[in-house]
């Protein structure tokens, strides 16, 4: 509209200046604009005669936070003449990419095909396109015509889980199915347990041979220790006031490249995994085993924004109830004040527990001034920290404080290797 108004306002102006001085030469000045103006709305396209239609494709529905996504814009002009388009994609929150490269201009004669090719990356999230916006000029870029073409597709980028090397677990409960870890009951397997009586029914060469020489009136029977799968669960803390923002990025999504990189490890080695994500409102992944559950989580997890509300105002509102009495509970959580209340509602309910908490003290000091004030604030804030982590060990509870510029996975082996999350009876 502007485009045609200025010329317009300008000819206006200067036939009034011309009537005013009663002077010819002002209203011939004035011929030049009204021509253009005249030529422009002649040969500018109707809305009716702009055809164009656009297709949008994206490889894959998925894809891991580490590569980078394409996305390819085919427009085509199936009407019968020559149009000047410029396309545009919107910029969608959590795309990393430059916002010129989501536009493109394009002169496309009667059945002509344009294309718009950007490529951008992300930590995960989901990405959907119901339309591209398309500007159809006339000639003399006069007259604009804005179209929103049909162009659908959709892809979600998933956090990329760590691979972690096994991880070695001794849960106090397992679930009766077999698997890798030790169940301490009798039964088959590949270590030595014990000798009992023979019961009728026993494999004859699981028979003691050498005991039952002695016994000539006895058979005696070999057991080794039953190994059986774990039950799991994950809770990972998506409060936003728990999500430090420095520098563009967030330690949000350091704990959920943890949470996806246990769930990976956990269903990895045929553990039973469920996930919850405590934020606005809570998300759940009911109890499950292999590839199809990683999947389910990695999905939940892509679509996770941080959020609060004052009914989430601590982690001791976490509705437990989801996990059964004999799960392994893994919190993942920078923790905030009165957090700490969750891990005696935990341990009173049976739970064996590990925390793992993103350091955000140390998170947050990158992009603060190297002052004494801000020294003296953060050590202030690190014994804050320090003496509610101590609270929570004190119920044996082991606490991984993770500095996220470490790697996850040593603490995580050194955590069920080295405490009372594998020696509980």
């Amino acid at each position: 509209m502007n485009r045609v108004l200025t010329p317009l306002l300008i000819a206006i102006g200067l036939l009034l200046a011309a009537m005013l001085a009663r002077s010819g030469d002002a209203a011939w000045m004035a011929l030049p604009f009204l021509a253009y103006l005249i030529l422009g709305i002649a040969r500018s396209p109707s809305a009716g005669a702009i055809r164009l239609d656009a297709t949008r494709a994206v490889k894959e529905t998925s894809r891991g936070a580490t590569s980078s996504v394409e996305v390819a814009l085919t427009i085509r002009n199936r009407g019968a003449e020559m149009v000047q388009v410029s396309l545009s994609d919107p910029l969608q929150p959590g795309m990393q990419v430059a916002p010129e490269n989501l536009r493109q201009s394009l002169v496309l004669q009667a059945g002509d095909s344009g294309n718009l090719t950007y490529t951008f990356g992300s930590e995960r999230g989901d990405f959907a396109w119901k339309t591209v916006r398309a500007v159809a000029r006339a000639p003399l870029g006069l007259v604009e015509t804005v179209l929103d073409l049909p162009a659908e597709a959709a892809i979600q980028v998933r956090p990329e889980p760590e691979r972690f090397r096994r991880l070695a677990l001794r849960p106090r409960r397992t679930l009766h199915s077999s698997g890798s870890i030790p169940a301490r009951l009798g039964g088959s397997g590949t270590d030595f347990w014990g000798i009992r009586e023979y019961q009728p029914g026993d494999p004859l060469r699981r028979l003691d041979w050498r005991l039952t020489a002695r016994h000539p009136r006895h058979l005696f029977t070999k057991e080794f220790e039953q190994e059986e799968i774990a039950d799991i669960g994950l809770i990972v803390d998506a409060r936003r006031k728990t999500d430090l923002r420095v520098e563009g990025s967030s330690l949000f999504e350091h704990s959920a490249r943890a949470a996806a990189s246990l769930a990976e490890a956990f269903l990895r080695q045929g553990n039973r995994v469920s996930l919850l994500v405590y934020g606005e409102p809570p998300i759940s992944v009911y109890p499950g085993y292999g590839k199809v559950q990683l999947s389910r989580i990695l999905s939940t997890l892509a679509r996770v924004v941080p959020a609060d509300d004052v009914s989430f105002n601590s982690l001791q509102f976490v509705p437990i109830h989801m996990f059964s009495s004999h799960s392994l509970i893994v919190v993942i959580s920078p923790l905030a004040r009165d957090d700490e209340r969750l891990f005696p509602r935990l341990r009173a309910f049976g739970y064996q527990v590990l925390l793992i908490s993103p350091d955000p003290v140390e998170f947050a000091q990158r992009a603060l001034p190297a002052d004494t004030i801000t020294r003296l604030a953060t050590r202030l804030t690190r014994v804050e920290r320090q003496l509610e982590i101590y609270k929570i060990t004190q119920l044996w509870i082991p606490v991984i404080d993770w500095p996220i510029d470490r790697p996850l996975a040593p603490l995580v082996r050194h955590a069920l290797t080295h405490t009372h999350i594998q020696r509980e009876h």
